[in-house]
């Protein structure tokens, strides 16, 4: 048994677990994982990778597991959750297409000359044919949408058949990023973006069933809503190479001496988050 911290929605056990044990649900990159590779060295490792209790699938932390193993360790900080409670749920990661370094801006015309087929569509249908997966990929622009058919049905293989797609849209100067859902779409109202990627939807068996298969779907696929995450266990090095039992002992005494501070949803520490946060803290 790990600490425990009940949330009115979720429990949230933190734990110290054998890093050989959990099962990644995306591929890593490696300039990420080298970056946090050298953050890690700095002592401490801040932050729990979310993993579900069942499976010990990795919801969220990809690139820390890896960059823990690829240190060496034997060890890694997780949060366990019951990831077949419905309050936790798989968004997207839209994807938005922005100017970058090209001049000439006519998205369709460049996806046809790609080799892709595009179907000009409506809002509604676009949603409609991507559920009845009649259409793989939805495009987005300011006045119109586009739907781009295909013969693939595996969730997984659309993915990397849109990383394929990305890939070909920056070889022509365009420039990538991967925002949620409103984010990307407010960006092409505001004229902030060209157009934005529909993506798929990924499902809690998808990712449950592609990770225990060994198999994993490319950066960027999933994006986990989680009622709430625990933030800076700040747990010590030297603690993720020594026995497990003594290593969790060390940790429950660690996190009890602390205070937590519970923080609404919409905070920027590290980063953005949109869920509720519990953070470890010694004041």
């Amino acid at each position: 048994m790990g600490y425990l911290v009940s949330h009115p929605r979720l429990k949230l056990e933190i734990k110290l677990e054998e890093i050989e044990k959990l099962r990644l649900t995306e591929n890593t990159i490696p300039r990420i994982v080298e970056r946090l590779c050298g953050e890690i060295k700095r002592g401490i490792c801040k932050h729990p990778v979310i993993v579900d209790k069942e499976t010990y699938v990795v919801l969220d932390g990809m690139h820390r597991v890896a960059a823990l193993k690829h240190l060496g360790y034997k060890l890694i900080p997780i949060c366990l959750v019951n990831y077949s409670d419905p309050t936790i749920t798989v968004e997207s990661w839209f994807r938005t297409i922005e100017n970058g370094q090209k001049k000439d801006q006519n998205i369709r015309k460049d996806l046809e000359e790609l080799g892709y087929n595009l179907q000009e569509t409506t809002d509604s249908e676009l949603k409609e044919k991507m559920q009845d997966k009649k259409i793989m990929i939805g495009v987005i622009t300011s006045k119109k949408c586009y739907g781009i058919s295909g013969n693939i049905e595996s969730i997984k293989e659309i993915y990397e058949y849109l990383k394929q797609l990305e890939k070909n849209l920056r070889s022509l100067g365009y420039k990538i990023s991967y925002e949620t859902e409103s984010d990307s779409l407010n960006k092409v109202k505001s004229g902030k973006a060209l157009a934005a990627i529909i993506t798929p939807r990924i499902t809690k068996r998808d990712v449950v069933t592609t990770a225990l298969s060994g198999e994993a779907f490319v950066h960027k696929s999933t994006r986990h809503m989680i009622p709430a995450r625990p933030l800076f266990v700040n747990v010590p090095l030297e603690w993720l190479n020594i026995d497990s039992k003594e290593a969790n002992k060390l940790l429950l005494q660690h996190l009890s001496k602390k205070k937590i501070k519970c923080l609404p949803p919409g905070q920027r520490l590290d980063r953005r988050y949109e869920e509720e946060l519990y953070v470890f803290s010694d004041t």
